[in-house]
């Protein structure tokens, strides 16, 4: 079974809307896909799910994160990267990779992408990592 870290906006937008991201995240929910998470991911999640974009009240992020937890593999973090200088914050999605074994990065965020892979893990979109492992055609 593949081992995935999801960025915040791949995430995001599969609990929200329809689209090759909801795809990635059924599979996880079917355990087609192991899905990696640490601490501080968790924490990067709840903080963005509280922005007023998503008009959440505090109770209402408490199911979103219950059924994230649910289906991830907690990671705990040794590596401390600084990889990403642009921002900063998108480091930990590196470092549960490598101290998770992910076999992909997947995401939707440009300083994650603009790598195209860390240290051998390949870093790609919904779709592509859906074609890549033969999930859609």
């Amino acid at each position: 079974m593949k081992r995935v870290v999801l960025d915040t906006n791949v995430t995001i937008s599969a609990l929200f809307w329809k689209g090759y991201p909801r795809v990635v995240y059924d599979l996880i929910h079917e355990k087609r896909l192991a899905m990696l998470l640490s601490s501080e991911m968790e924490r990067k999640f709840i903080r963005v799910l509280g922005y007023p974009k998503f008009d959440l009240l505090a109770g209402q992020i408490s199911p979103f994160m219950k059924s994230l937890r649910s289906y991830a593999e907690f990671v705990e973090i040794h590596s401390n990267i600084s990889e990403i200088i642009a921002d900063s914050t998108d480091n930990i999605f590196l470092e549960c990779a490598i101290d998770g074994k992910a076999d992909y990065i997947i995401s939707g965020d440009k300083h994650l992408l603009e790598l195209r892979s860390y240290a051998g893990v390949p870093i790609v979109k919904s779709k592509d990592f859906l074609l890549r492992e033969k999930f859609i055609v």
